[in-house]
């Protein structure tokens, strides 16, 4: 296989990965946001609306990098690269606000899920964290292609877990019911992602085997502290007052 062969099949796969991202968020929100009044679903929030809109943009822009990519039209790529940045930015406090004023919400009202969404809280804390880590060290690495784009693509998978929530929801399996069987099934997307880099080029890259190594080992801590009486009594004072 030459080296140009090589590097379109290359393009080929990270496009695809961007692909199937989009398509995860799409299939996990169609319900509840994409195609709501087919479905006879309510509207979102306003603000809720705003998030969405915000984190279908991430993806849209996931797909144009990619495709800019594959058409060879790097210096675009780089310039909107810079402004990527400052969208990944933006995404941190509407993300953070999201998950906060659902937490405050159930918290309030003195509601059954108030607990399960105070562990769904350091869970989405925790996604937050990790895309921004891993975005600013992509940012920083983008002069090495080969773990930018791998980071760019674990960054963005730690963002979506929500969508395979709903999923879940759709599905009405039994055993999706609890948190911690829904991360492990992100869990096993990660690992499938990651598994399929690995056959194609016969070798783990470190920079997926680290950046996916992080993500699980730091969602699962952040399920298993977010469910102590500590948390619980924190968040609940913090979010009561």
């Amino acid at each position: 296989m030459t080296a140009a062969v090589r590097l379109r099949n290359e393009r080929l796969y990270f496009g695809a990965l961007a692909v199937f991202l989009a398509l995860l968020m799409f299939a996990g929100f169609a319900r509840s946001f994409y195609l709501h009044t087919l479905f006879g679903q309510p509207a979102p929030r306003l603000f809720l609306q705003i998030h969405g809109a915000l984190m279908t943009g991430w993806l849209a822009l996931l797909l144009v990098q990619t495709g800019l990519v594959f058409a060879r039209r790097t210096q675009w790529h780089k310039t909107l690269g810079y402004w990527g940045i400052a969208y990944a930015a933006l995404i941190l406090p509407i993300g953070a606000m999201a998950t906060l004023g659902l937490a405050r919400r159930e918290v309030v009202a003195h509601s059954a899920h108030a607990l399960s969404q105070l562990n769904v809280l350091g869970l989405e804390l925790m996604q937050l964290s990790l895309f921004a880590l891993l975005i600013g060290t992509a940012f920083v690495l983008r002069a090495r292609t080969d773990i930018h784009k791998r980071l760019m693509i674990i960054a963005t998978l730690c963002i979506l877990p929500n969508a395979i929530v709903r999923l879940s929801i759709i599905s009405g399996l039994d055993f999706l019911g609890t948190n911690l069987a829904i991360l492990t099934v992100w869990v096993l997307v990660v690992v499938a992602l990651v598994g399929s880099d690995v056959w194609r080029n016969r070798r783990l890259h470190p920079a997926f085997g680290w950046s996916a190594a992080l993500a699980i080992l730091a969602l699962y801590a952040a399920w298993y502290a977010s469910r102590t009486a500590l948390w619980d009594h924190y968040w609940i004072k913090t979010l009561s007052s």
